[in-house]
């Protein structure tokens, strides 16, 4: 699979279902090569249309799940990346506590300025590991833009499910380091 296929596939894959801008947002393409390779992913038999907003059906998912095992299978036995994915689980950690006291405060302030000085550690250990998995530097570009959009005074872009929000960045990048490390994520949660 080419890496285009494999990055729009992906980015339905961590949505789970996700409209075609949605995924040119994630996989930092153009829209129309987008709709393009989505049509071609559903005429293969990969992806399913349902009206506008497309998820992978069980061979879409193997397929990513593939492309995953071909792209990084060496890096499941790196020491650094496992020592790099333990110190995220517990920034992961710290965040999930923040969303949450931010969520039930009523949008406090002082609630969302922690999330957002996570968000910014964030970037900062994306920036990190940027030198073993490139792909990592589009959720740096990512967050970086959704909090400087909550910085400006949207705080849709905190936890909202409509927009690439902190927390659905968040969600996916989770996602994302759980499949490139060939761990479920009840295995992380547990």
């Amino acid at each position: 699979m080419d890496d285009a296929s494999f990055e729009i596939l992906n980015a339905v894959y961590l949505r789970k279902i996700a409209t075609a801008d949605h995924v040119a947002v994630v996989a930092l393409r153009a829209p129309e090569e987008v709709r393009a390779t989505l049509a071609a992913l559903g005429e293969q038999g990969l992806v399913e249309d349902l009206g506008g907003q497309f998820m992978l059906n069980d061979d879409g998912t193997r397929a990513t799940l593939a492309g995953y095992e071909e792209r990084y299978a060496k890096l499941r036995e790196d020491d650094e990346v496992e020592t790099w994915y333990q110190r995220f689980e517990t920034l992961n950690s710290q965040f999930l506590t923040a969303i949450s006291a931010w969520q039930t405060s009523g949008e406090d302030e002082g609630a969302l300025d922690r999330v957002l000085k996570l968000i910014d550690r964030q970037i900062r250990a994306l920036d990190g590991i940027g030198g073993t998995i490139p792909r990592y530097a589009k959720y740096s570009e990512r967050f970086a833009k959704s909090l400087d959009i909550v910085e400006a005074g949207n705080s849709e872009y905190v936890t909202s499910l409509s927009v690439d929000s902190l927390h659905n960045i968040w969600f996916e990048f989770h996602e994302d380091v759980l499949t490139l490390l060939g761990r479920p994520r009840l295995d992380a949660e547990s």
